[in-house]
């Protein structure tokens, strides 16, 4: 009886929700289910999100990534992260002697969008890119100025002076750009890839894009050779 009930509310509840729904023209449809429903899809979209975690994570046990590298903000529409991967990959061939074994791969990942504009998507990548740093799985960051200050004022990056050496600090020297970490501290983070031949070629980037090598990264040497590659004619 109380089954029968229940069954008999939910259906009175739909019904009642549909009559509203038919009203509204589909745009104010898809604003009035977002508004209602909102706590119920960010719960949905952050369940996903550990689960796309948890798949990234159990991959890269059978995996042996060489370097992971995350296109934030991008321009997803043009960018090809397999012709990226693939370019650089004949470049570690050709210039380093390098030949990745079955088990090796280069991870560059273009989906991540930190977007101020859209709260929900921006907070779940937020939340995955907290993850695979914590997790060691995010070597070189590259995003456009105002992430780039934004991240960098929360120590984020590296030192560039404990990672490059002298002859490279000075070849990148009108490149490099200083920027306040978390205690006040101006460093130098990030280097300037605006006019990049790869990033120009591939269009990965109209604006302003800095790049950086995420402090707790454990694959300098590679993160060196990729801003080798990016700067390359």
């Amino acid at each position: 009886m109380n089954d029968r009930k229940l069954k008999d509310r939910v259906r009175d509840k739909i019904r009642e929700e549909w009559g509203k729904l038919r009203l509204l023209s589909w745009k104010a449809r898809f604003a009035y289910v977002w508004d209602y429903y909102k706590p119920v899809m960010v719960g949905i979209i952050a369940v996903i999100a550990v689960i796309n975690i948890g798949i990234t994570i159990y991959h890269n046990l059978q995996i042996d990534t060489l370097l992971y590298v995350y296109l934030i903000n991008c321009n997803t529409y043009y960018v090809d992260s397999e012709t990226l991967t693939a370019d650089f990959t004949e470049y570690l061939g050709e210039t380093e002697g390098i030949e990745l074994a079955q088990n090796e791969e280069i991870d560059i990942d273009t989906s991540m969008i930190l977007d101020d504009d859209d709260y929900s998507t921006s907070y779940t990548y937020q939340m995955k890119l907290a993850a695979v740093i914590s997790a060691r799985q995010c070597d070189v960051m590259l995003m456009d100025v105002e992430k780039f200050e934004e991240y960098a004022g929360m120590s984020y990056f590296m030192d560039l002076r404990e990672l490059l050496t002298d002859e490279q600090l000075e070849e990148w020297a009108d490149r490099i750009v200083y920027l306040e970490d978390e205690e006040g501290e101006t460093i130098p983070c990030a280097i300037d890839l605006t006019d990049s031949p790869i990033v120009e070629e591939n269009m990965i980037y109209y604006d302003t894009v800095y790049g950086g090598v995420v402090g707790n990264s454990e694959n300098l040497e590679m993160c060196i050779t990729f801003f080798e590659w990016l700067l390359s004619e």
